[in-house]
């Protein structure tokens, strides 16, 4: 009982602390400045909209009958 717990345990501990890699420390980076005017692009909303459209044809062919699910490996 005491071997499953040193194997899942002590040795993955023990291995990250002897060949844990020394790491430089990260650099400070200096805070952007937030802009007033949202930075969004249009093709955001062009992907948002065929999604929307999708998932409303999706709905609507439900609601007629005709959307079939269908398993696929």
């Amino acid at each position: 009982m005491v071997v499953p717990i040193i194997v899942l345990v002590i040795i993955p501990i023990f291995l990250g602390i002897v060949y844990m890699p020394p790491f430089d420390q990260p650099a400070e980076e200096e805070p952007r400045e937030i802009s007033d005017e949202p930075d969004v692009s249009i093709l955001y909303y062009i992907l948002m909209g065929f999604w929307t459209l999708y998932l409303i044809k999706i709905l609507l062919q439900i609601k007629k009958g005709t959307f079939r699910i269908t398993q696929r490996y």
